[in-house]
């Protein structure tokens, strides 16, 4: 029931916005992270293990920039929709305090698909995929994030390497059903709940020191957080993208999602 009543104050969240200009779609989802082996391993990273994980985006992309992009591991094709994230927030909440990630500037808001993308020798047999995927970049001596991260005390020198929300399928080549029939689909939505692919996973990779030093990202430490057990919610609604106002009340609803998650385990674990 609270998650309903919450879910209802992340809509009038964004209705908060100027009038409607076009279709969007706000994702909410929870799960329960994992962190993942590493060679080298980040410290404070490891507070996340087995806990709570609450996340939005909001998503319009038929107004995003669509390009083709080739085939990917040397057949099928691909596409990269451009613009079409507006905006993210996940929350972590670890055991020495809630972690905010916030969408910054810097993120592009691409959606990536492939289709038919697999081949002969890949370990997992890809065939289809589409998901949010973005990354750090360096830019003129600039590292840009696409994630701001605030709270519980973390390095200051830590950072979203890369981010990847969405599926994949999986299967034998030479029999692949169809998960997206398209690559130039819009659908996210529909790929993240439809019939077929894997469970829906994030994944946030993190990277740890100062890659201006040699100019590269390449060498740093780094450690994924994978979240599983995802739970989506998908509102359609209209708007523009919201304003600071409103992904304030975006944080509170969160919050009150993962506490209420967070009392649910507690009691189920007594």
């Amino acid at each position: 029931m609270r998650t309903g009543f919450v879910c209802a104050a992340l809509v009038a969240a964004i209705g908060v916005c100027v009038p409607a200009t076009a279709a969007q779609q706000l994702i909410t989802f929870t799960g329960f992270a994992g962190v993942s082996p590493s060679g080298t391993p980040i410290a404070a990273l490891q507070q996340f293990a087995g806990v709570t994980v609450v996340g939005a985006f909001l998503v319009d992309t038929a107004a995003a920039s669509q390009q083709l992009t080739g085939p990917v591991g040397g057949q099928g094709e691909s596409a990269l929709l451009t613009g079409a994230v507006l905006g993210g927030q996940i929350d972590l909440f670890g055991t020495n305090g809630p972690v905010t990630l916030l969408r910054t500037g810097n993120d592009f808001g691409n959606i990536f698909t492939v289709n038919n993308g697999g081949v002969g020798g890949n370990p997992n047999n890809r065939l289809d995929q589409m998901g949010y995927t973005t990354g750090s970049r360096l830019v003129l001596g600039s590292l840009l994030q696409p994630y701001e991260i605030n709270g519980s005390m973390l390095p200051p020198d830590l950072f979203i390497g890369s981010l990847f929300f969405g599926r994949t399928l999986q299967g034998p080549l030479a029999n692949p059903p169809a998960m997206i029939t398209d690559v130039t689909t819009r659908d996210f939505a529909g790929v993240l709940t439809g019939p077929l692919g894997t469970p829906l996973f994030l994944n946030i990779v993190f990277r740890q020191g100062n890659p201006l030093i040699n100019g590269t990202l390449a060498g740093l430490p780094l450690q994924a957080v994978g979240v599983g057990n995802l739970q989506l919610n998908i509102i359609n609604i209209g708007g523009a993208v919201p304003e600071p106002s409103s992904w304030a009340m975006l944080i509170i609803g969160l919050g009150l999602v993962g506490a209420t998650l967070r009392r649910r385990r507690g009691m189920a674990a007594t």
